[in-house]
């Protein structure tokens, strides 16, 4: 399983690098949520969805980040 941020607007994932990817490949997998939640507060980033993904499938969560 993956756990990914993604932009609830643009659909494009987070990245490693601290930019934003529509590529899911590129997109930086946490290993735990309370990391998630670590960038989000970090970063500053608004409006934006955890994706639990398990290879052909996904679950996505509204993660609201103040």
């Amino acid at each position: 399983m993956k756990r990914l941020v993604r932009n609830a607007r643009t659909g494009k994932f987070f990245s490693s690098k601290g930019r934003w990817t529509k590529h899911i490949d590129r997109a930086l997998d946490f290993p735990h949520v309370m990391n998630v939640v670590h960038t989000c507060l970090l970063h500053g980033l608004r409006d934006v969805e955890l994706v639990l993904h398990f290879g052909n499938k996904t679950k996505t969560v509204p993660l609201k980040c103040r």
